[in-house]
């Protein structure tokens, strides 16, 4: 990130206005892939409550390449408002590392969460992800992993004890090697001269068994203005079709709603409705 980028950063983060009934520890340090520092942010509400609270990890968009968990602050302040404990970390960009060890970075925030739980309040049997854009890519990934030994085997990645009971994908950033703009785009830059190895390309499409079966029930989101409208719609249609728990928000004719608007737009009615409706179904769950 640059230095205007940062400048532009700091001076949101200073006017940024906390929530009275929220407390928040930002800028809490943990370990990412091979021990490199990173940082997560943690919400909850302020008022004692009589049994451990549910969990939300919090994985950010920003195409790979920018975007910082900052971005989302309101939203994880708004779902600590309803009685969550969230963790909102951070991981490497792709200017920094690969995809691998952005999916690394996720899971070692995975085990950072499973280890705090008890000290912050949270409940190890009612833990969510919730995600945006390409942070629906790695936690699908990531979340598939928690179950699957093949896939860790196949992206390097370690085990992790941690059970996650739902995901959450707001305009999910899910397919890297369709002949369309995004695949022509990311498919080389992500995973190289493996991208020829069909036993290996095959686990890049999330439609592959072994990552949709290793998945908890699902929860997207999108809409008309949605530039990856059509993403969101495929892949609800493809858990479906494999009989897996779907549920699909779309909202059509809005120009408003724009890419990721729940968490990125969290003050208009339409991502209050998307909060609202997602608490209630994480209520069904557990």
């Amino acid at each position: 990130m640059d230095s205007k980028c940062r400048a532009g950063e700091a001076r949101s983060e200073a006017d940024h206005r906390i929530p009275e009934d929220v407390q928040e520890y930002l800028d809490v340090p943990y370990q990412g892939a091979g021990g490199v520092p990173l940082a997560v942010d943690i919400f909850r509400a302020k008022r004692p409550e009589p049994r451990p609270l549910p969990v939300v990890i919090m994985i950010h968009g920003g195409g790979l390449v920018v975007g910082t968990r900052k971005m989302s602050r309101t939203f994880c302040e708004n779902l600590a408002e309803q009685g969550f404990l969230v963790f909102a970390p951070e991981y490497r960009r792709m200017t920094e590392t690969d995809v691998f060890q952005e999916m690394e970075d996720v899971l070692s925030a995975f085990t950072f969460v499973s280890g705090k739980l008890t000290e912050y309040g949270g409940d190890p049997a009612r833990v969510a992800v919730v995600s945006e854009s390409a942070g629906s890519y790695l936690s699908v990934y990531a979340v598939a992993a928690l179950g699957s030994a093949t896939l860790r085997m196949v992206f390097g990645l370690p085990p992790v004890a941690l059970r996650v009971r739902a995901l959450a994908c707001f305009s999910g950033f899910f397919y890297t090697t369709r002949k369309d703009v995004v695949g022509l785009t990311y498919g080389r830059n992500l995973y190289g001269d493996r991208r020829k190895d069909p036993s290996f390309i095959r686990y890049t499409d999330p439609e592959c068994p072994e990552v949709m079966e290793h998945l908890p029930p699902v929860f997207l989101v999108g809409s008309e203005a949605d530039f990856l409208r059509n993403y969101t719609k495929r892949y609800a249609a493809a858990l479906r079709e494999a009989g897996h728990p779907c549920t699909l928000i779309y909202y059509e004719d809005n120009k408003e709603l724009t890419h990721a608007f729940p968490a990125l737009k969290p003050g208009i009615p339409e991502s209050k409705d998307v909060l609202d409706k997602l608490v209630k179904w994480m209520g069904t769950l557990y």
